[in-house]
């Protein structure tokens, strides 16, 4: 199976400028598709300008990250993220995204696994009225949601045909065994793949883990784990995966590069993954 251009798409995360130019920098590099970063957005400050240039764009949205450090939370503090979540679903349904990326909290508060299961199928049940999907993404520092396989047992008990997971290439080279992915996880259950690399061979502490998922995320192929990355590639393919897969960069040489230097290397990024997978 080979995997389309278009299938391909490039996080606003890690390209610096102005919003219209970025939009107008990937189309121009040949890419259809972006990942939304709710950070980005809200920098904007007139986000019905930042709509209208989304739409204008004809740009696809692959997915709207990043509902942050959502399950886990109980009393007023969860009551007040479903109120948010209502927001956010609200403008992903009127700019045409229909996959909400959601993490988990460093520490679980509520009482039971029940709670943040109730948690994940209210909030999928949220986004099922507007069409939308719901793509849960672990993170080694959460107490509840650390892999794949304590995430997955929470979407399979909420049970919401909507409720999926995100599965994050930063996360398989640092905590997993790339292998054991989709062993873990039914092929169609992951609703998005996003791709980074990075330049340390071995990340011994958390608090390595963290400095390099906020700020040293390379472009596929640019760092030191190319062939993992290209396991993990042919493994979704076997699965059967049929989503996005998102180029996503965050390092900090990035910011300080002109738009039109890091979206070249977005698009060699693009065809070194097209490489290993037709």
């Amino acid at each position: 199976m080979s995997v389309p251009t278009q299938n391909i798409a490039v996080s606003l995360t890690g390209l610096t400028g102005d919003f219209g130019d970025r939009l107008s920098v990937i189309k121009a590099a040949g890419f259809d598709r972006i990942e939304l970063d709710a950070v980005e957005l809200s920098k904007q400050g007139d986000l019905r300008l930042a709509e209208s240039l989304l739409l204008e764009s004809g740009l696809k949205l692959s997915a709207y990250k990043e509902f942050k450090d959502f399950t886990g939370h109980k009393g007023h503090v969860i009551r007040y993220k479903m109120q948010l979540a209502q927001a956010n679903l609200k403008m992903m349904a009127a700019l045409g995204c229909n996959l909400l990326v959601v993490t988990p909290s460093a520490r679980n508060r509520t009482d039971s696994d029940d709670e943040i299961i109730a948690q994940l199928r209210a909030l999928s049940t949220l986004a099922m009225l507007r069409g939308i999907k719901v793509g849960y993404r672990p993170l080694p520092w959460s107490d509840h949601a650390y892999d794949y396989e304590s995430a997955y047992r929470l979407v399979e008990q909420a049970g919401n045909a909507n409720l999926g997971l995100v599965v994050d290439s930063f996360h398989n080279l640092t905590d997993l065994n790339i292998d054991e992915l989709f062993t873990q996880v039914p092929g169609d259950k992951v609703f998005l793949i996003r791709l980074s690399d990075f330049a340390m061979s071995t990340l011994y502490t958390l608090e390595d883990k963290i400095e390099v998922d906020h700020h040293q995320r390379l472009f596929p192929g640019e760092g030191g784990h190319s062939s993992d990355l290209t396991t993990l590639l042919r493994n979704c393919q076997t699965a059967g995966y049929q989503g996005d897969l998102v180029l996503s960069a965050n390092d900090d040489r990035y910011r300080f590069s002109s738009l039109e230097t890091v979206i070249a290397k977005a698009r060699q990024s693009r065809d070194w993954v097209l490489s290993k997978l037709n």
